[in-house]
């Protein structure tokens, strides 16, 4: 299964990605940026892990609470397991 979803993601996910949303994205890292770079004392370079991590705790939360919750086939599984489970208790 694990070969199967890295195959996915390379070939369906990430160019989806890169076609739907790499603007958007790159207009917030630049703007994260900008913030960084102007709270900074010194002329420092500007740590990119910081910013990735940064990026990446924020992607999972608008995840977690703006794209899941909304996914209607991803309610239609749920509500199948829930139904399916309801069924096998009654039995």
């Amino acid at each position: 299964m694990e070969d199967i979803s890295f195959k996915i993601q390379l070939g369906v996910i990430l160019p989806k990605m890169t076609k739907e949303i790499s603007e958007p994205i790159l207009k917030i890292f630049d703007e994260l940026v900008g913030f960084i770079k102007s709270a900074e004392a010194s002329d420092d370079d500007i740590n990119k892990e910081e910013i990735k991590e940064i990026l990446m705790k924020d992607f999972e939360i608008f995840l977690d609470k703006k794209i899941i919750p909304k996914s209607n086939l991803l309610k239609q599984d749920v509500q199948e397991v829930d139904e399916a489970e309801a069924e096998t208790e009654t039995e």
